[in-house]
C-alpha cells in the first residue's frame, strides 16, 4: 500500500534538498576561497619580498657603518632565547656549511639548588678587539677589517696547522677535515654590506640576536662576558649578554663538569719528542767539546745523530697539517706568532748540520767546536719557543712552570741518552757522566711530575684539576706504563750495567724505553689539555 502522496518508495524529508544544495554550494565556495589562500610561508615570503631591501629587518642591525675606534658586534637578549636553535640551522644552511659543521652553538647555564637557574646561550665567533686566533696565525690566515671590526678567515690562506683553535679560549674556529682547512663565522658580513641582517638574525623567532656598534674602549675588559667564559682580558669579546634578570654569580654551564679527552695530535706529539731529543744531544757534544772529550770524529758523529732525529722530527710535524703542501707559508706570521718563530729557529738545524759538516771535512776542530755550539744555541731557542707555543694558549694545563719543567726535562733527559748510547760504542769517558745525569735527570723529571699531578688531583683549587681528573678518568693507563718504564730504566737498567751486563745494547733499550715513556706523556700532554670554551660548544 503506497504512502499519501509518494511513490511505491519512502518521501524525502521536506527541505532536504534544498540543504543539499546549500551544502554543495558551500563546498564549492569554500574550495574556491582555498585556492586562492596562501601558506604561512607564501604570506612571509610576500610581506618579506615587498618590503625594499634596508627595511628588512632593519631594526636588528645598525643602518650605519661604525666610525673611528667602533665596530660591529653581536648583541644576544637572553631573555628572548629559547633555544629553539632556529640560529644554528640557518647559520648551517645559508653559509652553506659541511656535514657536521657548525659556526653557531646552543648552550646552557644552569644556577645551585639555593640559587635556581637556566638559560639557553647562543654564541658564536665574538669578533674580539684583540683576536688571539689572527695573533697566533702563523700564515697571516685572518684579517680583522679596519672598519667594520669582524675577524673573518682566509680560507685560500690557511695551511690547516689548527693552532687558532688552541689559541682561541671560546672553542670558536673550527677544523673541517673534508677541506683540511679551518673555518668559522664572519658575522655574513656580505649580507651586512647590502643591508642584510646575518642569518642567525634572520632565523630568531623572538629577535633574540641583533647587531650593535659598540665602542672599543666601552668593551669589557675584566670578568668573563657571561659565567664559564674565559676571562674577557685576554681577547676582549665584543658579544654582549643582556638579561632583564641578574644572572647568579654561582651559574655556569650545564656540560662544564664533562670530564673528557681534547684532540689528540699525534704528530706534534713525536715532533716535540724528537726536536726536544736533538737539542739535548747537540747542547751535550757542545759541553763535552769544550772540555775537550770528544775528538773531531767524535764530535760528527754525535752531531749527526742530533741533526737526523731532529730532521725527522721536523718532517713529522708537517702531518699534522691539513694543507701539507702550504707548509712554506708558516714563516709569515713571524712578528706575533710563536709558532712562526718555532718553525724558523728548527729551520737553522739544516744550516748548523752544514757548518758541521764543513768543519769536519776540512778537519777544524776549532771550527767544529763553534759549529756544534752555534747549532746547540739554536735547537735550545728552538726548544723555548715550543715551550712559548703551548703557554701563549692560556690553558692552565700549558702553564709556564708545567710546560717549561717538561720540554727542558726530556730535552736534557733525552740528550743525556742519546749520547751515552753513541759514545759507549767508542770508549769515551764521558759516557759514565752522561750514564749519572740521566739516571739523576728521569728520576727527578719523574717524581716532579707525580708530585704535581697528585697535588692537582687533591686540590679543587688547582688551575689544572680538571686535567688531572681526565688523566685518572681516560689515561690512568698511561701513568702506569710510564711508572714501569721509570723502575726499569731508573733502577733495573743501572743496576744491571753494574752488574756486568753488556752497557751497549742496555743503554740503547734505555733509550728507547726512555723515549716511549716521554712519547706516551706528550700525547697525554694534549689530550688531557682541558681548553675552555663558551657554554654548550
Amino acid at each position: 500500500m503506497s504512502q499519501p502522496g509518494g511513490g511505491d518508495g519512502e518521501s524525502s524529508p521536506p527541505g532536504s534538498q534544498t540543504r543539499s544544495l546549500t551544502q554543495e554550494s558551500l563546498l564549492e565556495e569554500l574550495l574556491k576561497e582555498q585556492k586562492t589562500l596562501g601558506t604561512p610561508v607564501a604570506l612571509f615570503s610576500e610581506e618579506y619580498d615587498s618590503k625594499p631591501v634596508r627595511d628588512r629587518f632593519s631594526h636588528l642591525i645598525p643602518l650605519s657603518k661604525p666610525t673611528r675606534g667602533e665596530q660591529y658586534a653581536f648583541e644576544v637578549h637572553l631573555d628572548e632565547c629559547t633555544g629553539c636553535k632556529a640560529c644554528v640551522a640557518a647559520c648551517h644552511s645559508l653559509n652553506g656549511l659541511d656535514e657536521g659543521e657548525s659556526w653557531r652553538d646552543m648552550g646552557l647555564l644552569v644556577g645551585t639548588r639555593k640559587q635556581p637557574y637556566l638559560q639557553t646561550v647562543t654564541t658564536a665567533c665574538h669578533h674580539c678587539v684583540e683576536p688571539a686566533c689572527a695573533d697566533g696565525c702563523p700564515v697571516l690566515a685572518y684579517d680583522k677589517n679596519p672598519v667594520t671590526g669582524i675577524v673573518r678567515h682566509l680560507d685560500d690562506q690557511c695551511i690547516g696547522c689548527s693552532y687558532c683553535i688552541l689559541k682561541c679560549p671560546y672553542d670558536v674556529p673550527k677544523f673541517n677535515f673534508k677541506r683540511g682547512i679551518v673555518r668559522k663565522c664572519d658575522m655574513c658580513q656580505g649580507r651586512l654590506a647590502e643591508g642584510e641582517a646575518p642569518a642567525c638574525v634572520q632565523a630568531c623567532p623572538n629577535e633574540a640576536i641583533q647587531i650593535k656598534i659598540i665602542r672599543h674602549d666601552l668593551v669589557q675588559e675584566s670578568g668573563s662576558i657571561i659565567p664559564g667564559a674565559f676571562d674577557s682580558k685576554y681577547t676582549r669579546p665584543t658579544t654582549t649578554y643582556i638579561s632583564s634578570k641578574p644572572v647568579p654569580v654561582a651559574a655556569k654551564a650545564a656540560d662544564s663538569g664533562r670530564i673528557e679527552l681534547d684532540h689528540g695530535h699525534t704528530p706534534l706529539s713525536w715532533m716535540l719528542v724528537l726536536t726536544q731529543m736533538s737539542a739535548g744531544t747537540f747542547i751535550g757534544c757542545a759541553i763535552a767539546m769544550w772540555l775537550n772529550a770528544l775528538t773531531l770524529q767524535q764530535a760528527a758523529i754525535t752531531s749527526a745523530v742530533a741533526l737526523l732525529i731532529g730532521l725527522v722530527g721536523i718532517q713529522l710535524s708537517v702531518l699534522h697539517l691539513g694543507q701539507p703542501l702550504k707548509a712554506w707559508r708558516a714563516f709569515m706570521g713571524w712578528r706575533k706568532s710563536w709558532l712562526s718563530r718555532e718553525i724558523l729557529a728548527f729551520g737553522a738545524l739544516p744550516g748548523g748540520g752544514a757548518a758541521i759538516a764543513a768543519a769536519w771535512w776540512f778537519d777544524n776542530m776549532e771550527w767544529m767546536r763553534l759549529a756544534v755550539t752555534g747549532t746547540a744555541v739554536a735547537a735550545l731557542a728552538a726548544v723555548f719557543c715550543s715551550v712559548m707555543v703551548y703557554v701563549d694558549t692560556r690553558r692552565p694545563f700549558w702553564s709556564l712552570s708545567m710546560t717549561s719543567g717538561k720540554f727542558f726535562g726530556t730535552m736534557l733527559l733525552l740528550g743525556g741518552c742519546v749520547c751515552a748510547a753513541v759514545w759507549i760504542f767508542f770508549g769515551v769517558a764521558a759516557v759514565y757522566w752522561a750514564m749519572g745525569i740521566k739516571v739523576v735527570l728521569r728520576w727527578i723529571l719523574s717524581l716532579w711530575e707525580i708530585s704535581r699531578y697528585r697535588l692537582a688531583l687533591e686540590d679543587e683549587t688547582t688551575p689544572w684539576h680538571k686535567s688531572a681528573l681526565v688523566i685518572r678518568k681516560h689515561l690512568s693507563h698511561h701513568i702506569e706504563l710510564r711508572g714501569l718504564s721509570l723502575v726499569m730504566t731508573g733502577l733495573v737498567i743501572p743496576v744491571a750495567i753494574a752488574g756486568g751486563a753488556p752497557a751497549h745494547w742496555m743503554l740503547i733499550v734505555s733509550l728507547l724505553m726512555t723515549s716511549a715513556s716521554q712519547l706516551v706523556e706528550r700525547l697525554y700532554f694534549f689530550t688531557a689539555a682541558a681548553g675552555s670554551k663558551m657554554p654548550g660548544n
